[in-house]
């Protein structure tokens, strides 16, 4: 089961009009379930993800703080389910709502959905869609259950990541460790744990049991007075092996042996992030197991933060080997979680608020400016409006390519004719000795000085960001004339 669409509006900045993510989901290939948010600072990206953690955990934040204080309007967020639904629900739901959640169920072509939604007119109400009568249900009790259908961890960019390294059951702690341990059970250490717990706290030859056996007389002849004969027994049950696990901590002996939670919060963040890293080379390693875990979701704000970019790309890598089999969301600044040859198969939202209010939009093959888009130049200018050599390189080629003109005097005059201007001196450097100059026109006068650091009279003329802008706007508006 996948997250397939989240729909916000009055959620926060977001406004009264429906945004609506249509995200990416797992198919096997690398970087299938990775979902990407790029754009400036305040346009919904870590909002977004404070949405799917209110739909699923509701909030105990004043009700107004989670509205748009522009608007007078309840928020609402709905997410559509898609994916393995029905076995979900047979292997993860609570069985007195199973038959409710598969009634809710709906089908597009061959795949299944469930909708369901949370606003601030009843936070504590998680209603489900009927398709038939396209509206919200109601159905009592189902918040509750429709939570442990799935499980979701978040990674926040300004909260303690002690947090993410506790031991729960749906953190990246808890969630390795039951790896670890799933075997475990089966093993000689373990039965013959199990037997020694029962032989030390159930068998009546133990001192505790004999010091129970007197609380449990008193208790049984109290209650033999008052409501009938009944016989009493304390009975220790043995704890599941992930109940030991919300004891553990994590200690780092950087010089200093401490408790992780003494540390700096940089030196935190960087061992969640590993162990982060740690969990998705288990999963890959172990991808059978997929069919027998809770649907997981994994959400990280601004993962570059505390990690230097080597350790940006090996982050990455990991994520985009997990993404194969889970859906992983990232809000990011940096570039390093862009540069890869699988940006296609990644779903990449640039996120902007034009109009005061958040607009994401998903890129897609049919806007694709390149036939090799998207491109880390290209997903950069357009998210953040600056301008790069890479994108400018990118540009120069596919005109070329276009133009059939691949010898750039041949092509810059193609480019004259097109109605660019020839403004500009390029002189060359022919071994230490300049020759004669030629005018050229700035997309071909950039393209020089990127491509010959050699050329020392030129590099310090060199060119402006203003100028490079302005050559890559004019190359856009011409390849979107030209196909």
């Amino acid at each position: 089961m996948y997250i397939n669409e989240v729909s916000l509006s009055n959620f926060k900045s977001y406004g009264e009009e429906k945004e609506k993510f249509y995200f990416s989901i797992p198919n096997g290939e690398i970087g299938s379930g990775l979902n990407i948010l790029i754009g400036e600072n305040n346009t919904g990206k870590s909002t977004l993800f404070e949405a799917i953690d209110f739909f699923r955990n509701s909030t105990r934040k004043p009700v107004e703080s989670i509205k748009n204080k522009l608007i007078d309007k309840d928020a609402l967020v709905e997410i559509t389910f898609s994916g393995d639904i029905e076995h979900v629900i047979e292997e993860f739901s609570q069985p007195n709502k199973t038959s409710t959640f598969k009634k809710y169920m709906y089908q597009i072509e061959s795949d299944n959905f469930i909708k369901a939604s949370r606003g601030t007119s009843d936070i504590k109400t998680i209603k489900l869609w009927d398709k038939e009568s396209k509206e919200y249900r109601n159905e009592t009790g189902i918040d509750a259950p429709l939570k442990k259908l799935f499980e979701t961890n978040f990674v926040w960019a300004d909260t303690n990541p002690n947090d993410e390294t506790s031991f729960g059951s749906s953190t990246i702690c808890g969630n390795l460790l039951k790896e670890i341990s799933s075997s475990f059970t089966e093993t000689n250490e373990y039965k013959d744990f199990s037997e020694y717990f029962h032989k030390t706290f159930n068998s009546n030859d133990t001192g505790l049991r004999q010091s129970l056996r007197k609380i449990e007389e008193r208790t049984q002849e109290i209650f033999n007075e008052q409501f009938g004969a009944a016989k009493i027994t304390f009975r220790f049950n043995e704890l599941k092996v992930d109940s030991f696990f919300k004891n553990t901590c994590i200690e780092i002996d950087d010089g200093i042996n401490t408790p992780m939670g003494e540390k700096g919060s940089g030196m935190q963040r960087s061992v969640a992030l590993a162990l982060l890293q740690v969990y998705a080379e288990e999963l890959v390693k172990n991808p059978e197991k997929e069919d027998r875990t809770k649907p997981f979701f994994l959400f990280i704000d601004e993962p570059e933060i505390c990690l230097h970019p080597k350790a940006q790309f090996k982050l990455f890598e990991a994520l985009l080997n997990l993404s194969k089999n889970k859906q992983i969301f990232l809000a990011t600044h940096s570039p390093f979680f862009l540069k890869t040859p699988f940006l296609n198969q990644i779903g990449v939202f640039i996120c902007k608020n034009p109009s005061g209010f958040p607009k994401p939009e998903k890129i897609s093959s049919e806007k694709n400016l390149l036939p090799w888009s998207p491109t880390w130049g290209e997903i950069i200018y357009s998210a953040y409006n600056l301008p790069t050599v890479e994108f400018h390189n990118e540009l120069y080629g596919y005109l070329q390519y276009l133009s059939g003109k691949h010898i750039l005097s041949d092509f810059d005059g193609w480019l004259e004719r097109k109605g660019f201007s020839k403004t500009l001196t390029w002189v060359r450097d022919d071994k230490g000795k300049n020759s004669n100059p030629e005018k050229v026109t700035l997309q071909t006068y950039i393209r020089n000085n990127i491509h010959h650091p050699e050329n020392l009279k030129m590099q310090t003329i060199g060119f402006s960001i203003d100028q490079l802008k302005e050559s890559i706007e004019k190359m856009v508006a011409l390849i979107q004339q030209e196909i």
